[in-house]
């Protein structure tokens, strides 16, 4: 079914919310609004045994469950989109993201409602893409990671379409430098660390072939937990890429090294 094109009198705030990052949202929108607008976007998909958990729209119908939501969107968990569209526009618009397909690999489920997302592509998108996620918004912004993030219709003129939105390797790139530079920052901070040091180790893990980004993060932890100020040598790289082990082993080994070591600490600053 094509969206409607025609527009309300008046723009309306609604909020997105993702209830895998508030799974009392309903509960409290009930609290809050005795008579909300709102839908479950993963019902009528492929994905509707996890509705509950999914993203939730809501068209609050008084000041003050505008005001909670708009709390939530500064805690992180939901996103406030601004539209002269109708609801059912909306919906129909948001479910239509609920996959996308990928440069590189099978389509991918979106995480649409994750405030987070759109933190980490936000410097990648260009205008048309920019335009293909809002659809029938012209405004939508929250925060992540502290941070405030904003999507805005960059063009008038640019109308919105029910065209696929391709995830590229480039946005995928942006959100791994995003979460990379979010954890960077929170376990230099935590451990009193420059930033620049940690960055240099998540880089010394990829080498190391650490597989995923829990297991990269995993091993940065193991080296600021032992009160490391530097990255690892050349020498202590041989020995632990020496030999193809599991990464899991590598990380013990690691940790050993980590704490036994004896050579000068260079620290970065």
């Amino acid at each position: 079914m094509p969206m409607s094109l025609r527009p309300v009198s008046r723009a309306q705030v609604f909020y997105l919310v993702d209830q895998a990052l508030y799974s009392q949202a309903q509960q409290r929108m009930f609290e809050a609004d005795d008579s909300p607008t709102y839908q479950l976007l993963y019902l009528q998909t492929p994905y509707r045994q996890h509705a509950a958990h999914g993203p939730l729209l809501v068209l609050p119908s008084t000041a003050d469950a505008q005001a909670i939501l708009a709390r939530w969107v500064e805690q992180g968990v939901a996103i406030e989109i601004h539209s002269h569209h109708p609801f059912s526009t909306l919906v129909e618009h948001w479910r239509s993201l609920t996959q996308v397909r990928r440069q590189e690999g099978p389509p991918a489920l979106f995480r649409y409602a994750d405030p987070r997302l759109y933190a980490g592509l936000e410097a990648a998108l260009s205008p048309h893409e920019i335009a293909r996620l809002l659809g029938p918004a012209h405004l939508m912004h929250g925060f992540a990671a502290g941070k405030a993030w904003r999507l805005k219709l960059p063009d008038s003129q640019l109308a919105f379409s029910s065209e696929e939105f391709v995830l590229t390797m480039a946005h995928q790139r942006a959100l791994e430098a995003w979460r990379e530079g979010v954890f960077s920052s929170r376990l230099a901070e935590e451990y009193e660390l420059p930033e620049a040091c940690v960055l240099t180790w998540l880089e010394q893990m990829k080498a190391l072939a650490f597989p995923t980004e829990h297991a990269q993060w995993e091993g940065c932890r193991v080296l600021a937990e032992a009160g490391r100020r530097s990255p690892l040598s050349d020498r202590q790289m041989d020995r632990l890429g020496h030999h193809a082990y599991p990464w899991q082993q590598r990380l013990a080994q690691l940790r050993v090294l980590a704490t036994t070591a004896h050579e000068p600490d260079e620290a970065i600053s």
